[in-house]
């Protein structure tokens, strides 16, 4: 038999090792146990971490749209003070250049001359019959600005009819109006002459209408006159450029003086040029002719180194000679 204190060491010993695998069995369960939490508390703090991140991000992205949509106002704002800033020099350019226009002209006693086209009637004979053809020949145009009263007067050993006398007027009262000034104390004389001797008999009609406007006004304004630009047209009291006739012989006396531009009425720089077939039938031969419109410019500019432009009113006449 074993003796009783062994026996209850042995039960000690075995509940001793009892006890210490309980111990090692909660352990065990415990780590998984824990080790979960663990993960789980990881796991729920990187998403948390992961949502703020995104958050920031969106704020980021919203901040630099914010940004660039600024941007854009402010460039936006550049560009429309530029634009104002040149609306506010254009303003006071034209401000300045109305002030100039409106102030009152000084005219002092003087005088300038211009060179105009006009055409002349010829005879032409075949030696039967007589037929009278016209040519264009070159003028001169001179004004004397005087002392005097408010008259227009036409002085030339050539005699002038009613309409030149006309737009002698007209155009004295277009130049005032165009320069502000006021010839109600002077007296506005033309003169006219030609540039060859007894190539004009008479002077009459209304197309040199233009050409004693713009002489007076570069009178005036005592601006010089290009006499390379000649020019035809009749002046409207509103200060456009009537129609005339005898353009193409007119452009062709310009064209022999020497001329680099000749300026015409709007829808009047073309010519008519015949075009004739010739065909035969049996012995006898038959021709036939017809006129074609034709743009003058090409066929000056080829003849003498011309061009023949057009114009509508004062201003875009000015414009040739003042460039």
């Amino acid at each position: 038999m074993i003796p009783l204190p062994y026996k209850e060491l042995l039960n000690n010993e075995q509940q001793i090792s009892n006890t210490k695998w309980q111990k090692i069995y909660l352990l065990q369960r415990k780590i998984p146990i824990t080790l979960g939490i663990v993960l789980a508390v990881s796991l729920a703090g990187n998403y948390l971490l992961y949502d703020h991140v995104n958050l920031l991000h969106r704020e980021i992205s919203s901040l630099n749209q914010q940004t660039d949509s600024l941007q854009k106002q402010s460039d936006s704002l550049t560009d429309q003070s530029d634009i104002i800033k040149n609306q506010e020099q254009e303003i006071t350019r034209l401000k300045a250049k109305l002030e100039e226009k409106q102030a009152p002209v000084t005219i002092s006693s003087s005088s300038k001359t211009i060179t105009a086209v006009a055409v002349r009637p010829i005879m032409v004979s075949d030696g039967f019959f007589q037929d009278v053809q016209y040519e264009g020949t070159a003028m001169n145009i001179k004004v004397d600005i005087k002392d005097g009263t408010g008259l227009v007067l036409v002085n030339t050993q050539t005699p002038t009819g009613v309409d030149f006398q006309t737009s002698a007027k007209t155009a004295v009262k277009v130049a005032e109006r165009y320069t502000n000034s006021d010839l109600s104390n002077k007296d506005v004389i033309f003169s006219i002459s030609s540039k060859n001797e007894n190539e004009l008999q008479t002077v009459d009609g209304p197309s040199a209408g233009m050409a004693m406007t713009v002489l007076l006004v570069m009178e005036i304004q005592d601006k010089p006159i290009n006499d390379t630009i000649l020019l035809t047209g009749t002046i409207q009291p509103d200060g456009t450029i009537g129609p005339v006739g005898g353009v193409p012989q007119k452009a062709e006396a310009a064209g022999k003086y020497g001329a680099k531009t000749f300026i015409v009425p709007k829808g009047e720089a073309t010519t008519f040029v015949q075009e004739c077939t010739e065909k035969k039938e049996g012995a006898f031969y038959f021709r036939n002719c017809k006129s074609a419109p034709k743009d003058l410019s090409p066929v000056l500019e080829e003849k003498y180194g011309m061009k023949v432009v057009e114009a509508t009113d004062l201003d875009s006449v000015l414009k040739y000679f003042e460039s």
